[in-house]
Formats: C-alpha cells, structure tokens, sequence
C-alpha cells in the first residue's frame, strides 16, 4: 500500500511525466502540420501527394521549443 506521505509525489511525477508526454506529442503534431503548410515533404514522384518518410523526420524549424511555443499560442485554426 501506498504512504499518505508518498502519494502527493508520485501523483506529482505523474503529472510531470504526462505534461512531458503531450509536449512531445504537440511538438511532432506542429512540425508535421508546419512542412505541410510549407510543402516540404511533396512527393517528387506522385505530384500533389506527400512523402510519410519525410514527415516523420523533417525538421519545418530549428528547434523543437519553436514547435511547442507555436502549438501553445494557436490553439484553433487559422
């Protein structure tokens, strides 16, 4: 059973492990959405389609705080 004692921290660890999971979840969903916008990843062999292997490692910005700062400040579409 779980001390009354350790149970504020481990709710606390939770929480930080959740926040830190849906950061990283904003910052892959922004970057992909943004080289979309900016047709980074179009298809050189299928025009108007878009390469999978692209987006899953294109980098739309220089750093992944840029992504998550995005994501924080437009929260609906434009």
């Amino acid at each position: 059973m779980i001390d009354m004692k350790q149970l504020p921290w481990t709710l606390l660890a939770l929480a930080v492990a959740l926040l830190v999971w849906l950061s990283a979840a904003a910052v892959q969903a922004e970057n992909q959405r943004n080289a979309l916008v900016l047709q980074l990843c179009a298809d050189p062999v299928f025009k108007g389609e878009v390469s999978a292997t692209c987006l899953a490692t294109v980098h739309s910005r220089e750093h992944w705080w840029q992504n998550l700062g995005y994501a924080l400040r437009h929260l609906r579409p434009e």
